[in-house]
């Protein structure tokens, strides 16, 4: 059990001194990997919240993750290229369809914890979908994600320490 201690305590000490940075990093890293988060923000968010400012710690890793994920749109540009002409027409008729809610698409996806991003943007770069307005709407939803990250380690990080006796 004691050694479980000083892993959690090494890790808490080495997230502690990338500060803003680590932020950022941890979104870019969490999101841009295919389906498995390397570095995930749901783990160094709430760390980094407990030393530095929740609100720039939630922007800023929401920034980095909104831009990770981004790079997923350049996969599925890059898939369309291998798609066979009846599947991109396929394509081109969902992304009509898209046009009026693909922001709130993306936005929502962003903003859950629990849905896998790569399966929206992969078929938003098949289809050529605005970049931009893609872009702005899953950093919006990956800053209010990351800001309850940050709100969480923030005010719970606190409550485990104090309530729960805990050594970190």
């Amino acid at each position: 059990m004691s050694v479980f201690m000083v892993d959690i305590n090494a890790l808490v000490e080495f997230v502690k001194g990338l500060g803003y940075l680590g932020a950022f990093l941890s979104g870019f890293l969490g999101s841009s990997s295919l389906f498995i988060a390397i570095f995930p923000s749901y783990v160094v968010v709430p760390i980094l919240a407990t030393q530095l400012n929740p609100v720039a710690v939630g922007i800023l890793a929401g920034v980095g993750a909104g831009l990770g994920q981004y790079l997923h749109y350049y996969v599925g540009l890059g898939g369309r290229v291998i798609l066979p002409e009846k599947y991109k027409q396929r394509v081109e008729k969902w992304r009509e369809k898209l046009g009026k809610y693909g922001v709130i698409i993306v936005f929502v996806f962003a903003a859950t914890p629990l849905t896998p991003d790569d399966l929206v943007w992969i078929p938003l770069g098949m289809m050529k979908y605005p970049k931009l307005k893609a872009l702005l709407a899953a950093i919006a939803g990956k800053i209010l994600l990351n800001l309850v990250y940050a709100f969480a380690g923030y005010y719970g990080w606190k409550f485990l320490t104090k309530y729960l006796n805990l050594p970190f």
